[in-house]
């Protein structure tokens, strides 16, 4: 052991601390226990999965994105019951068979059973089975909303024709717009009666995608976030260079605002980047600061899709429009 400190003073130049024993000092790597494993401290892991876990979750969005998808599986129930020719109603034995096709994680029974004021349940006075209809009041909701889509024509030419303004090359494809028609608020049959009736618009590139017939022509779209930067250039006396490329930021109940959070987000704000309506043949995002211009452009497309969708989009419909719209990375 004498030995052993020794060549520790004087070739390795270590001393011993004061307050330790000879017995407790630690033995540095060196020549004699190099092949000693020593064992590092693990670093946390950052994945998807702990990300997710650990994000600030919005509870009414939560609560608004379920009660979509509640109505989405209810739609589709009476979609498929309108499309039986034999009545107005289905026996639930029959109904069982569309699990699958509905999406539900229940019995469709119990789904029913959940929503009476929608569904009525009732016993086949002749063949004696239990079937169900949609209640009146159900129906007539849903034909009223078909009517102020009929009578929105005007508003659904000029939300497609701005999708079309904001996609890389001037066209998208009509599966993915029939993808989220009900967010747009278009009608059933949009391709007849808005993309076949307007033909001084709107122009068919191939059989399944759209195009617009003068895209220079229309160059005087302005994105919606612009009024409300003018709104903040105006009221709150803030200069054009805090605002002119800034967006409106609400951070959720419990969101943990870290050390130098509020920093980049300014530095963010602040960035230019080219806007959903203006013409740039590409981005390049391989030069200083393009990833976070062509990141801060996905936001700029976002936020004027959540406007044209009244705010109601969710990730089918984000997903639909991401190959056309160019922010998929």
């Amino acid at each position: 052991m004498r030995t052993l400190q020794s060549f520790m003073h004087t070739i390795l130049e270590i001393k011993p601390s004061s307050h330790s024993s000879p017995l407790s000092t630690p033995f540095p790597f060196g020549p004699f226990n190099s092949t000693t494993q020593r064992r590092w401290k693990k670093k946390p892991s950052d994945t998807a999965q702990t990300r997710l876990e650990s994000r600030t979750r919005d509870l009414k969005l939560d609560k608004l994105t379920t009660h979509l998808h509640k109505l989405t599986l209810v739609l589709t129930l009476h979609r498929l019951i309108s499309a039986r020719k034999r009545g107005p109603f289905v026996s639930v034995q029959f109904m069982s068979r569309w699990k699958n096709i509905v999406g539900l994680n229940i019995t469709v029974g119990t789904f029913l059973r959940k929503y009476p004021h929608v569904f009525e349940v009732f016993t086949h006075p002749i063949k004696r089975n239990v079937c169900c209809k949609i209640r009146k009041k159900m129906s007539d909701l849903i034909q009223e909303e078909e009517g102020f889509i009929r009578g929105s024509e005007s508003e659904n030419v000029g939300r497609i024709k701005r999708l079309l303004m904001m996609s890389v090359n001037g066209t998208l494809h009509i599966h993915a717009l029939r993808l989220i028609r009900r967010e747009l608020g278009l009608p059933q049959d949009f391709r007849e009666s808005i993309l076949g009736k307007y033909t001084n618009e709107f122009r068919l590139v191939d059989l399944e995608i759209v195009g617009l017939v003068d895209r220079d022509g229309e160059l005087g779209f302005v994105g919606e976030v612009e009024k409300w930067r003018e709104k903040e250039f105006r009221e709150k006396w803030l200069s054009e260079f805090e605002t002119k490329y800034a967006f409106p930021i609400n951070f959720p109940t419990g969101f943990k605002i870290e050390a130098g959070f509020r920093e980049k987000l300014r530095s963010w704000q602040r960035l230019p980047y080219v806007k959903p309506y203006e013409r740039k043949e590409e981005v390049k995002v391989r030069t200083c600061g393009g990833i976070e211009r062509f990141e801060k452009r996905a936001v700029g497309i976002l936020h004027e899709l959540l406007w044209l969708t009244g705010e109601k989009g969710c990730c089918g419909t984000v997903g639909a429009l991401s190959k056309g719209l160019g922010y998929r990375s």
